[in-house]
This record gives C-alpha cells, sequence and structure tokens, in this order.
C-alpha cells in the first residue's frame, strides 16, 4: 500500500511556503451557533482535512479531521498540529500523528 502525508489543510505534509501561509476557505458550514467546519480545497467526494471549530463559553477549541465533507459531523477529529496519513489509492485514512485520540468538544458551561 503507498500511502501520503497531509497536513492540517489538507496540503502534502512538508509542504512548507512562509509566503502563502494558510489557504483559503474553501467551505464552510455554521452547523450550530457553536460549531463551525472549514475546508480549504476541493476534492469532489474524495476525503479532505476538515477543520472543527467548537465556542463554549470563553473556548474556543479548533481540531482537524479526515473524511469525506457530507460526513463532517460524524468523523473523528484530532489536534490541530496532526498529519494524517492516508492511502494514496483510495484515500482512507491509515494514520494520524503525533496523537492517534481523538479529541471531543469542549464540553457545554
Amino acid at each position: 500500500m503507498s500511502t501520503t502525508r497531509y497536513d492540517r489543510y489538507g496540503r502534502p505534509a512538508g509542504y512548507i511556503n512562509p509566503i502563502e501561509g494558510a489557504p483559503e476557505i474553501y467551505l464552510a458550514d455554521d452547523a450550530t451557533p457553536t460549531t463551525t467546519y472549514a475546508c480549504y480545497y476541493e476534492t469532489g467526494d474524495d476525503p479532505r482535512a476538515i477543520r472543527r471549530s467548537v465556542e463554549v463559553g470563553n473556548i474556543t477549541q479548533q481540531a482537524v479531521g479526515w473524511g469525506a465533507w457530507d460526513d463532517r459531523e460524524s468523523i473523528d477529529y484530532y489536534p490541530v498540529n496532526s498529519v494524517f496519513t492516508v492511502d494514496s489509492e483510495t484515500g482512507a485514512l491509515v494514520s494520524v500523528s503525533p496523537y492517534n485520540t481523538p479529541v471531543e468538544p469542549p464540553a457545554a458551561e
């Protein structure tokens, strides 16, 4: 199996362009008044890096997951410094480093 590593924006890991900085958001969804999902690249129906922002009181938690845009509310999310190792043929998530444990959104106050 051949794999590719991706960063928190869905770029191949190791991509460095300090002038460019973070890419512009491609899609965003305000799922609830406290939860927003965003992705940075058009991938059709293929899995992609998706960012979840959850605001509870004065806490905003940023996390990133890998999956299809339509599944954004049900995929696992990890700390934003995670790197995804993905099956190059299927786009399926193989592993997440450095943390393999998903993060839960902060509890409501």
